[in-house]
């Protein structure tokens, strides 16, 4: 509060570049607080060097609009519509607005090159944080030496929902291991046995959820059948998942319940299902996983497990505030999923 409020004194000229801002006591009288809680305020607004003091004569605005301070964060993440990036980008944007940052936002479509490209913009601009979702996270990590120069330049850098295993940095993620295992067990209770899995694995998350779907199957006493176990990539992600459906479901033996790597995943499961004259719940049950918006209007009404979305964007804005100021070294948090349970799922 105190420091936001002096915040917009200085961008906003009402206190102009090497003028007194208010006292203490006048600040601490202003919004009922402590003198330590003005004190943090003014030292973080130090640390980010917006104000100074002189000894004797009070604090002051270092401020100066006409030298262009450099309050720029970029934000890369693979996709920018669609599935969780929505919230998360409205949660970044909240944060970096409200802290007086500029967001520079791009996106990848999970190719390599194009991670490399915006990492080299990172290097050669003004930028003083990224926040950055890995690009085909599971597969080796050829843009380590860019990360790395990143890193000696100063840049502070933020993962968001996965990592690379090779670079050391501040995270939020989703503990999709334990998703996966969530989403497999809930199936499990219901009593089915022959459960399909599809997964997106150029993304570690993908990984992270089968491994939690083959736990769960394990632990359960259920061999692992690779022909329910369905992969697919990047470039494959519009049709992969209807085909493969397509395929088992024509198969005497078929799956009684499919795990989606994600919503959309679980759409296209959906739609062979009913291609083939089958329902959802009644004939196969399906989960799928983030709660992104449409399959909550699906007629499915979609079980599926949660992504936090706008309030990982909102923790990883505050753990790159947090850096910058001086505050935090390399902040880490970790969400544990949480199932939601509509109408896709029937016991047998």
């Amino acid at each position: 509060m105190v420091k936001r409020y002096v915040r917009h004194l200085l961008r906003d000229d009402i206190i102009s570049y090497r003028s007194k801002i208010p006292s203490e006591h006048e600040l601490m009288d202003k919004f009922q607080v402590s003198r330590q809680t003005v004190r943090q305020a003014f030292g973080a607004l130090e640390a980010e060097g917006l104000i100074y003091k002189e000894q004797g004569k009070g604090t002051f605005s270092n401020y100066d609009k006409g030298a262009g301070q450099n309050r720029i964060v970029a934000v890369v993440t693979t996709y920018l519509s669609g599935f969780v990036f929505p919230g998360i980008m409205s949660g970044i944007e909240q944060v970096l607005s409200d802290e007086g940052y500029m967001m520079l936002l791009s996106n990848t479509n999970n190719i390599k090159e194009r991670e490399a490209r915006y990492l080299r913009s990172v290097l050669e601009h003004n930028v003083v944080g990224i926040i950055i979702e890995p690009t085909a996270s599971s597969q080796a990590n050829s843009n380590l030496k860019l990360l790395r120069g990143i890193e000696e330049k100063g840049i502070k850098t933020v993962f968001i929902n996965a990592l690379y295993d090779d670079f050391e940095s501040a995270y939020v993620l989703l503990n999709d291991l334990k998703g996966g295992l969530m989403a497999t067990d809930y199936l499990l209770q219901m009593r089915h046995r022959r459960i399909a899995g599809i997964f997106k694995t150029d993304d570690k998350q993908g990984i992270d959820r089968k491994a939690g779907f083959l736990k769960a199957l394990s632990a359960a006493g259920i061999p692992e059948a690779s022909e329910f176990i369905g992969e697919y990539n990047t470039a494959q992600m519009y049709d992969y998942p209807y085909m493969f459906a397509q395929s088992l479901l024509q198969k005497e033996g078929s799956p009684t319940a499919f795990f989606c790597y994600n919503d959309q995943c679980a759409l296209m499961v959906i739609r062979a299902i009913h291609d083939r004259g089958l329902r959802v719940p009644e004939d196969i049950s399906v989960v799928g996983y983030d709660d992104s918006a449409s399959p909550m209007h699906s007629e499915a009404k979609l079980t599926t497990i949660r992504h936090p979305k706008k309030e990982m964007g909102i923790q990883a804005a505050k753990f790159m505030v947090g850096m910058l100021e001086g505050r935090m070294r390399m902040p880490q948090y970790m969400y544990e999923p949480e199932l939601i349970i509509r109408k896709s799922c029937r016991n047998l």
